[in-house]
């Protein structure tokens, strides 16, 4: 399986500054204020019509690759904001300069942040990838962007581990299924998935 790991991706000044706007923190409240993202309410990690296509649902490859135990479906919800989805931008996304400047993508497909709360026992969502069949890309690249440390890292297909890592940017192929963990040891875990077009002499192939 390639894949492609850059730790200190931002840097401290840069990171430092999403974070400012991206984490939460006692003192905040969720909704709408200045200089702060805005989080909403998702019910399923993956949604129904994934499960629909018999392409998309997790394959049975990927049950075999962990012994990590699904997530209970009262306990599959998280935050979310969509902050790019094929022409539709966030005013949000005005936080994510410096991390799209340093990716440099030829076009963005989708972007969009995902908050997950701590659990009492480490979980997985659902293998899947991010997009259905009619959006299929060969010239796309799947990256996350981890905005904190957790002990819930990202899970490829092949059994692949990824250490959720502050300031780490992890890229694999497009149609790559993968899937996160919950974590236990932090009050959250904030991950920026990234879909996006590249050279062709930078797209990763299986």
């Amino acid at each position: 399986m390639k894949y492609k790991i850059i730790d200190n991706f931002l840097s401290d000044l840069e990171f430092n500054e999403l974070k400012s706007h991206v984490l939460p923190f006692q003192s905040r409240i969720f909704g709408p204020q200045d200089n702060f993202m805005n989080w909403l309410y998702a019910g399923k990690t993956v949604p129904d019509w994934a499960h629909q296509n018999p392409e998309l649902d997790e394959p049975k490859h990927c049950k075999e690759v962990t012994d990590i135990e699904l997530v209970n479906p009262v306990h599959d919800w998280y935050f979310a904001n969509e902050l790019f989805f094929e022409g539709f931008q966030s005013p949000d996304m005005r936080y994510f300069g410096a991390l799209l400047n340093k990716i440099k993508p030829l076009a963005i497909h989708r972007i969009q942040a995902n908050f997950t709360v701590q659990q009492e026992k480490r979980r997985r969502n659902l293998f899947h990838i991010d997009y259905n069949e009619s959006n299929k890309r060969t010239s796309m690249n799947t990256s996350i962007f981890y905005m904190n440390t957790t002990n819930g890292p990202t899970l490829l297909e092949d059994g692949t581990e990824i250490e959720c890592k502050a300031n780490r940017l992890v890229t694999y192929p497009y149609d790559t299924y993968h899937t996160g963990v919950l974590c236990t040891d932090q009050p959250y875990r904030i991950v920026i998935n990234l879909n996006y077009f590249t050279p062709e002499q930078e797209v990763l192939d299986k």
